[in-house]
């Protein structure tokens, strides 16, 4: 039975999207293209994708990751905040797709509410990341944001760290925590792409969405989005002053040694492994 509203769904449609529909969650550390992947996707005739929807969760990232052991817990929270959405979009026969990073340490919890969700591992370069996440004042702005970004347990070693540092430290637990989580995943639910890849070519993101399901978009669609320039930084005449963001910071490629073997320290391995020269 297909259904307008979600307020007509009954309780057979409710069980259909729990046990045999297939949202996408895209997972990652934020800063890697999660704002680019939705407007892109959303060319696809089947697929309502979504950057950062309501509500956003940016208050319980932190939360999250040190509370794994909690999963009763972390799953009702991601119910009650996903179930309704996700519902809307499946009684409308479409791929619901979103890219927050915000649901990453809820990856477990969402993997066991919906039985057949699928998720994809966005990875970038760490120095980039860092370069993208020092401007926009990431772990020195004083915002909901950061009160709820993730960050080491040992407040010792935190409160001794610098922001590359800090940062270098948030990629390599984040996509660590993704990779552990994926292991456990079922084959055909998880795939790791790099958005290096996504962004520069046709074929990783023609796998991409063969991955979720998605219909085709034409390969002239891909490259017009490709070249077009998404979520730039903006830093605004009214910005309050508990903001941080910065226009100018280095290219890794221009990263002095100091600042490399920061980052090498605590990503350095990770980052070799997927492929990145440190």
């Amino acid at each position: 039975m297909k259904f307008e509203m979600i307020h007509h769904a009954d309780q057979k449609t409710i069980d259909a999207m729990y046990n045999e529909y297939s949202p996408v969650f895209i997972l990652s550390t934020g800063r890697c293209g999660t704002k680019f992947l939705p407007v892109l996707l959303n060319h696809s005739s089947n697929v309502a994708a979504f950057h950062e929807p309501p509500p956003i969760l940016e208050y319980f990232s932190h939360y999250a990751y040190h509370r794994q052991g909690d999963i009763e817990v972390l799953t009702r929270m991601i119910d009650a905040a996903k179930m309704e959405a996700i519902l809307s979009v499946y009684i409308k026969d479409k791929i619901y797709i979103e890219s927050n990073q915000c649901l990453t340490f809820f990856g477990p919890a969402l993997a066991g509410l919906f039985k057949k969700s699928k998720f994809v591992h966005l990875v970038r370069h760490p120095g980039d990341f860092i370069r993208s996440a020092v401007r926009k004042g990431w772990h020195k702005n004083d915002t909901i944001w950061e009160s709820g970004r993730v960050k080491s347990q040992d407040s010792v070693q935190w409160n001794e760290m610098d922001q590359v540092e800090r940062l270098s430290w948030v990629w390599a637990a984040t996509n660590s925590f993704i990779d552990g989580f994926a292991s456990k995943l079922e084959p055909g639910r998880y795939e790791r792409f790099k958005i290096e890849d996504l962004v520069s070519g046709v074929d990783s993101m023609t796998r991409l969405i063969r991955f979720t399901g998605a219909e085709a978009i034409p390969a002239e669609k891909i490259r017009q989005i490709q070249g077009e320039r998404i979520n730039e930084l903006y830093i605004g005449p009214s910005e309050p002053p508990n903001m941080k963001k910065v226009l100018h910071f280095p290219c890794y490629s221009d990263w002095d040694r100091d600042l490399k073997e920061k980052l090498f320290r605590y990503a350095g391995a990770l980052a070799n492994l997927y492929g990145y020269e440190i």
